[in-house]
């Protein structure tokens, strides 16, 4: 006669094995149908492109008024060119990291230098307090954070554009 204990002993894997099982049959099933038909090719038509045609031209980024945070707050997860007078540079001497607000609040948006960056804006003659008082455009995502509101990871110089004094 077999015991509890070794009843037990028998069900676990039993039920490891029978669970592993359901989950590949459904896995089976998901991939056949769930999957979109593949088209057929009845001819031997090849459907690359042929290397003639031209790449798409590049879209240019929306433009949008710095103090219109509103109609940024659109563009989020999206390239956007933003275009506005400096507010105020910011830098966090616990990471370095330079903050160009473009109003007094913390609503306003904001371009983020992380200090990775900050050498080759430096090497550029861009350093970011010079931005301060400026007008500027600066392309790039638009990141609408939780924490700090909109704002922009600047990266590379080329990415900002000094308008006016």
């Amino acid at each position: 006669m077999i015991s509890k204990e070794q009843l037990k002993k028998g069900a676990v894997p039993a039920f490891i094995v029978l669970a592993f099982g359901a989950g590949l049959l459904v896995h089976n099933f998901y991939q056949r149908w769930g999957s979109a038909p593949k088209p057929s090719v009845s001819s031997s038509a090849s459907l690359a492109v042929p290397p003639s045609a031209a790449p798409p031209p590049a879209v240019e980024p929306a433009f949008v008024e710095a103090r219109d945070v509103d109609k940024i707050r659109t563009f989020a997860g999206a390239q956007a060119r933003i275009r506005g007078r400096v507010f105020r540079v910011g830098k966090s001497s616990r990471s370095n990291t330079y903050f160009i607000s473009f109003g007094p609040s913390r609503a306003s948006f904001t371009a983020v230098i992380f200090p990775s960056s900050v050498a080759q804006f430096e090497q550029s003659n861009l350093a970011p307090k010079i931005f301060e008082g400026k007008e500027i455009e600066v392309t790039g995502e638009i990141k609408d954070h939780p924490q700090y509101g909109l704002e922009m990871i600047l990266e590379e110089p080329g990415q900002v554009k000094i308008i006016a004094d």
